[in-house]
């Protein structure tokens, strides 16, 4: 064999080992990536760190919480303003832990206490799909809480109270379905952190884990197999289809935070995540509260009341009669029994005016709904700017005398005007933090007094 053929084999066999292990690592980090893009997908990352959706990932979305505005970052992989510099360490401290770049404690209106069961090679696959994607530049505003809340440090105090931190391990006992919808359900889609109630602490009361917690003004409904307060009376397919498509009939939709879940998450994972995480959601405590005399769904008729035309002349107050068929049965029909193809729901036997809690009809009445899935749009009218809170008040309490449950029927002005500003009750935390800190100061300075005076005394004898 001549040698400039020699050399030409070695060459050739050379640039093939290169290319054939150049194209296996390209196909690995493709698959890291799709298994990232699943992963965030599941987390619905998109939900808080997106404002603009020319710009995703960019961050700038304000969340409302009882202590003040917290503002969600960049997290796309821009070397200013996003994450372009952290390290694999770095990505996983902060999802494991709540500690940033810099070592900072992390608010947890970003639910570490979730994220850190997940495992670390989904995380660091989360972090090459953000990596993968084009980098933003965006500053944005910085959050707003009131003194101390705005205190980072004191968030150790809130970790020793309330982060378990670990990986999430599979339980042997449990089948693989078990196994999948716990991890859906505690880690990647962290139900809990909207469906679970808060204790003093603002940390998840687990004595009553997913019986139904609050997003600022909206309440997140108990999602334990309880057959009254939870969801022990929908069937599976019904759960299926409501995470699928966010509407169920003779159950109601999903809106708020609940239908944007269900718009850029839930309706895009496969379906057999959905029953998967309806399995794991079988096996909880159910959870009821007293209170409850019938399922969401189980109140209310169709009624019409033509009278309403003529309007309330018997006081100054609106009359939710009027506002309803002036400004709602159009699309809900004269009876409040919605239309035929189910663009607009029903009003009897929903979830919404089935609650004792308004919360959720008064905001719908406010924010309106809106969700896409599959190309299919469902919008309803927000009249935030359309009806006072007197007016909003008023419907409220006829929609739910007329096609719901009566016990919701007392919201007044006052409290549409709180729910307008969309932050939530506040809890004890909150409130004691000011008088507290006032009567800390106070025996602080009682005490330096005392000794001073003790001092002084001393050196007079």
């Amino acid at each position: 064999m001549a040698s400039s053929d020699l050399v030409r084999r070695i060459v050739l066999l050379v640039v093939l080992c290169v290319s054939g292990g150049a194209m296996a690592q390209t196909g690995q980090d493709t698959s890291l990536v799709e298994r990232g893009r699943y992963l965030a997908t599941a987390a619905d990352c998109v939900a808080c760190h997106t404002t603009d959706p020319a710009k995703p990932f960019a961050g700038g979305v304000s969340i409302p919480t009882p202590f003040g505005q917290i503002v969600a970052p960049n997290i796309t992989p821009d070397p200013d303003t996003g994450i372009g510099k952290w390290t694999d360490e770095e990505f996983y401290r902060a999802m494991h832990e709540g500690v940033g770049r810099n070592g900072e404690n992390l608010y947890p209106a970003f639910p570490y206490d979730a994220f850190t069961k997940l495992s670390r090679e989904d995380v660091l696959a989360i972090k090459a799909y953000l990596f993968s994607l084009p980098a933003m530049s965006q500053d944005n505003p910085v959050s707003e809480l009131g003194f101390p809340f705005n205190q980072r440090w004191i968030l150790s105090g809130w970790k020793l109270l309330n982060l378990r931190k670990g990986e999430m391990k599979p339980e042997p006992a449990q089948d693989d379905a078990w196994n999948r919808g716990a991890y859906l359900v505690e880690a990647l889609a962290h139900c809990g952190t909207c469906h679970t109630p808060r204790d003093f602490s603002m940390g998840s009361d687990e004595s009553r884990k997913f019986g139904g917690g609050a997003v600022g003004s909206w309440q997140a409904y108990n999602i334990t197999p309880d057959p009254v307060s939870g969801i022990g009376d929908w069937s599976d397919d019904e759960l299926v289809e409501y995470m699928r498509t966010g509407m169920v009939a003779g159950k109601g939709g999903a809106a708020g935070g609940m239908g944007e879940a269900v718009e850029h998450s839930l309706s895009k994972l496969p379906e057999q995540d959905l029953r998967d995480i309806v399995t794991y959601l079988r096996a909880q405590k159910p959870v009821r509260d007293p209170a409850d005399e019938k399922p969401r769904h189980g109140w209310g008729a169709p009624s019409e009341d033509v009278s309403a035309f003529r309007g309330d002349e018997t006081g100054d107050d609106p009359d939710g009669r009027a506002i309803f068929y002036g400004a709602c049965s159009s699309c809900h029909g004269m009876a409040g029994a919605g239309t035929d193809d189910g663009e607009f729901p029903p009003l009897f036997r929903n979830t919404v005016v089935g609650a004792r809690q308004a919360n959720n009809l008064v905001m719908a009445i406010l924010e309106g709904v809106h969700r896409t899935v599959d190309g299919e749009t469902v919008s309803m009218e927000a009249f935030e700017h359309k009806l006072t809170s007197a007016e909003v008040a008023a419907v409220s309490n006829y929609v739910l005398k007329t096609y719901g449950n009566p016990a919701g029927a007392t919201v007044d002005a006052a409290m549409v005007d709180e729910l307008r500003r969309n932050a939530g009750e506040q809890p004890l935390v909150a409130k004691l933090a000011m008088p507290g800190l006032i009567i800390g100061v106070i025996v602080i300075l009682a005490l330096v007094f005392w000794l001073l005076t003790r001092r002084r005394r001393r050196s007079l004898r």
